[in-house]
């Protein structure tokens, strides 16, 4: 109702039972364009409605604009990493989101198709996994077109239609959609089988994590 029919909160309070504060914490990034606001303020809007589209517009440009902001701050920062940061936030990530099971398969999942090709890239910069050794399981929502998100990962991956195992769908729950685009692609599980490389990556964070705790004494 937001997005494609760019109705205020008023009109889709009219249609669904729902307070304002949780509204607003649904669309609180989706505000309606200026050009939008204008064409409803003319045919049947109140001042009032008006006045406060036109406040969440303009407070949605300034967190814009900060963001923007942060962003060339950390990119000029981080332009001149080494190879250890990358290979150090290769680490941390997998220590978040990897699988840590068994000893033998190297295994990460995200929604984030750009998550995703980093650790593809790192993989092979720092242990030498080829792309060809990859495979991928999808998750994906029965609402989906399946053929149409198994290309989207196929081409963001750069990977062939035989790397992938047989999608596996979820049932839709309240938790499905809890953060932003958290369903759009679904889930990209990405994962290769090596004992040694597993053990190279797990012994690496290990002595990550051993080395902070003996020089700084964090537990």
């Amino acid at each position: 109702m937001r997005i494609e029919e760019e109705m205020s909160y008023d009109e889709i309070r009219k249609r669904i039972n729902v307070s304002k504060s949780t509204l607003h914490e649904w669309l609180k990034y989706f505000p309606l364009s200026r050009e939008r606001i204008l064409e409803l303020e003319k045919a049947n809007w109140t001042k009032n409605q008006a006045k406060i589209e036109r406040y969440r517009v303009t407070m949605a440009e300034k967190r814009e604009l900060g963001r923007r902001e942060i962003h060339a701050k950390y990119l000029a920062k981080f332009v001149n990493l080494s190879e250890d940061s990358f290979f150090i936030a290769g680490l941390m990530l997998y220590l978040a989101e990897g699988g840590k099971r068994d000893h033998y398969r190297i295994v990460i999942a995200n929604t984030d198709a750009r998550i995703i090709k980093f650790f593809v890239g790192w993989l092979n910069r720092y242990l030498d996994i080829s792309k060809e050794s990859l495979r991928v399981e999808l998750h994906l929502y029965p609402t989906m077109d399946v053929p149409k998100e198994t290309l989207f990962w196929k081409s963001e991956l750069d990977l062939s239609e035989g790397q992938f195992y047989k999608t596996q769908m979820r049932k839709l729950q309240k938790s499905s959609f809890s953060y932003r685009e958290s369903f759009r692609h679904g889930t990209c599980s990405l994962s290769v089988c090596s004992v040694k490389k597993k053990t190279e990556i797990m012994m690496a964070i290990k002595a990550f994590l051993d080395l902070d705790e003996l020089t700084y004494g964090r537990v």
